[in-house]
């Protein structure tokens, strides 16, 4: 057996662990990457944390320009891997898809293709460019798994296994997120900086009543108990699995929400109107061409560097309110996860571990054959039992809360 993982950010780095300390059926690993040196300090990082949990298997790194399919081709023809962990950014999941089409690789990635704030690439778009690989899939024999990650991911099988175990109909699904750390920086963020401020600046989507609904972002917002976290302000945002969740689960209200300090908020505001998050490239004085996204992402602090000194804890789970034979009823399912252990660990923080550790078990459930049909699914159209028995072994747990219908 053998897996390939395309990627080497923070969410690659806890993936890449994960796959080391689950090798005895993973087999051998490779990581590919437009920057080698990334790859080798994963490696390095997992080989001193003793995390390959069976030292013979291989782990090696690649070099390979994800945008570029015939490189892909090529990398995957090379390594002939048993699935494809995508861990890059969004923008080349396409590219990797055709790759894997192209040479009947089995895929699995943890977020959507797009941004989610251009036009065309809205909410209500979002996984077009994906889904549209669904029939070629099946011509080709293989299997591909859409957003693994926590939200999108595991916040979907939440809301799949409530629909399947706890309610009759489901009035609201609202993804809830809030990051109650603190890294010590004044600005940072907490993954990829471009992929992070495109999602947050653009428009809010949610669905209701069959009709897709827009607010500008951060214009939208309310205060939620979180367990352990306590009271925080979350903002209604744009987000990929409202549409997945949209597609597969009947619900009359479907919404994402994240939680935003008025101190980081007050640092958006402010780059967003000077034009720093803009993709637009602007020439400066000396007649350089540059896209003001491209350089705040330069200079913002690398995540990874920022995993050390993080403590405090994330809470991220799916509020579901509806009726079971016949009476209201409102819960909360959600994981706890904190900073520090998840450093202790793997050497970063939460963020990147909630993403990495659901993506490490849906590839679990497809070396198992739990979730290896031929074709192209979204994490709500599989089985949700075998997934949230299967995570807490491989690192976050999950609670239910009974709230006040």
């Amino acid at each position: 057996m053998s897996v390939l993982q395309i990627g080497a950010g923070g969410v690659g780095w806890v993936i890449a662990h994960k796959c080391a300390q689950n090798n005895d059926v993973f087999g051998d690993i490779t990581i590919a990457s437009r920057t080698l040196a990334k790859c080798e300090k994963i490696i390095s990082s997992i080989k001193s944390h003793n995390n390959l949990k069976v030292s013979t298997q291989k782990i090696e790194a690649l070099k390979v320009d994800a945008d570029n399919v015939e490189a892909l081709v090529a990398l995957i023809n090379q390594v002939k891997p048993d699935l494809l962990i995508n861990a890059g950014p969004p923008w080349v999941n396409v590219t990797i898809m055709e790759a894997c089409v192209q040479t009947k690789t089995a895929y699995l990635d943890t977020s959507v293709a797009v941004d989610l704030c251009s036009p065309g690439q809205q909410v209500p778009e979002a996984y077009d460019p994906q889904w549209a690989f669904a029939q070629r899939f099946k011509d080709a024999g293989i299997t591909g798994i859409l957003g693994a990650g926590f939200d999108p991911g595991v916040v979907s099988v939440f809301a799949t296994y409530a629909h399947k175990h706890l309610f009759d109909e489901i009035d609201s699904i609202d993804v809830m997120d809030v990051n109650a750390g603190d890294h010590g920086q004044q600005f940072a963020t907490n993954f990829d900086p471009e992929t992070n401020m495109l999602e947050i600046q653009g428009d809010s989507f949610y669905f209701e009543n069959q009709q897709w609904k827009s607010v500008p972002c951060h214009s939208r917002m309310m205060e939620f108990d979180f367990p352990i976290v306590g009271k925080q302000k979350v903002y209604s945002m744009a987000h990929d699995e409202v549409r997945s969740i949209a597609e597969f689960i009947p619900a009359k209200r479907i919404e994402f929400w994240m939680g935003f300090s008025d101190h980081y908020l007050n640092f958006f505001n402010v780059m967003r109107t000077i034009g720093l998050l803009s993709q637009e490239p602007v020439t400066t004085c000396d007649g350089i061409t540059v896209e003001p996204l491209k350089v705040l992402k330069a200079i913002l602090p690398d995540p990874t560097s920022l995993a050390s000194n993080y403590t405090g804890k994330t809470c991220i789970g799916t509020w579901v309110r509806g009726k079971k034979e016949g009476v209201a009823k409102s819960i909360f399912i959600y994981n706890i996860c904190d900073h520090k252990s998840a450093y202790l660990e793997v050497e970063h923080q939460a963020i990147s571990y909630t993403t990495g550790v659901p993506a490490i078990t849906a590839a679990l459930l497809y070396f198992q054959g739990k979730w290896n049909d031929i074709g192209l699914y979204n994490i709500e159209q599989l089985n949700p039992d075998y997934f949230l028995d299967l995570m807490p072994r491989i690192g976050l747990t999950w609670q239910v809360q009974e709230l006040d219908a």
